[in-house]
């Protein structure tokens, strides 16, 4: 929310007219002046409880309604993804250096590395999602993103390997929240920070 204005405001918007439709709709039911209607028809009860469940719906699954969201976007970013792990499927780094998909790069832990922290975040897309570090775990390369669409990881996983919850090069831990397949070997993943 903080990295989108746009978003936020947007959702304030929906919240208001949620609210103010149901109010409405409410206020219409209930406070009927007429003398000569003496009762409520079904129909408008069934609108009001349909508009009421609507309206809850949204609001407990916004969350996976934006995971949904999230997933189509980086669905068609694969080939951005593709560019930047292509050469480190071929020869993962054993020491610093700069590589042209990527740039310069730090490699940890020393002598065997699993981790790369980038020193210049190279793009997945046009709308500002880049990519801060990359890890290597049993063949699959992690790639954490950060930026406007950020905050979640892109993995690239051989066949018959899926994401799991794992220890980064920096000793970090990172446990799966959940996970969603985009195609070609590529997942976005979720962990607990």
């Amino acid at each position: 929310m903080q990295a989108n204005p746009v978003r936020s405001v947007g959702i304030g918007l929906i919240a208001i007219l949620a609210v103010g439709s149901l109010l409405g709709w409410l206020f219409q039911f209930f406070a009927r002046s007429s003398p000569t209607v003496q009762h409520r028809s079904l129909a408008q009860l069934l609108a009001v409880v349909t508009l009421a469940g609507f309206w809850f719906a949204l609001a407990t699954h916004v969350d996976s309604i934006a995971w949904q969201g999230k997933r189509a976007r980086f669905a068609l970013r694969v080939e951005g993804l593709e560019h930047i792990v292509a050469p480190l499927r071929e020869e993962w780094p054993q020491h610093d250096g700069e590589l042209p998909a990527i740039g310069p790069f730090m490699a940890y832990p020393f002598g065997c590395p699993t981790t790369l922290v980038l020193l210049q975040a190279p793009s997945v897309s046009e709308q500002a999602v880049y990519v801060s570090a990359i890890e290597l775990q049993n063949g699959a390369i992690k790639l954490q993103l950060t930026g406007t669409d950020g905050g979640d990881w892109a993995e690239w996983h051989p066949p018959q390997s899926q994401p799991s919850s794992f220890v980064g090069g920096l000793s970090d831990p990172h446990e799966l929240e959940y996970a969603t397949s985009i195609g070609r070997g590529w997942y976005l993943v979720r962990y607990q920070s």
